[in-house]
C-alpha cells in the first residue's frame, strides 16, 4: 500500500492559498540582458554628461547641477 502525503505545513498552504492567486508567483528572468541603446539615447548622454555634473553635498546626498554654476550652501 502507498502512504497518504505528508501535510504541507501551514505557511506554504497559506501562501498557496491566500497569497499566489493576488500576488502570483515570482518572476524570473535574466535580469542582466538589456536593450542595445539607439544612437539617439547615446547622443542625449553625451550631452549630459558634458552639461551637468554630479555634486555630493556636506550631508553625504548627491544631486546634479550644471558645470560651471556654484552649488549652494
Amino acid at each position: 500500500m502507498a502512504t497518504p502525503p505528508a501535510r504541507r505545513p501551514f505557511g506554504i498552504r497559506f501562501t498557496e492559498r491566500v497569497l499566489l492567486p493576488f500576488l502570483g508567483p515570482a518572476q524570473v528572468g535574466d535580469t542582466s540582458r538589456g536593450n542595445a541603446a539607439s544612437e539617439q539615447d547615446r547622443e542625449r548622454e553625451a550631452t549630459l554628461r558634458t552639461t551637468l555634473e554630479r555634486v555630493v553635498g556636506p550631508d553625504g546626498r548627491s544631486y546634479v547641477v550644471e558645470r560651471g554654476s556654484e552649488p549652494e550652501a
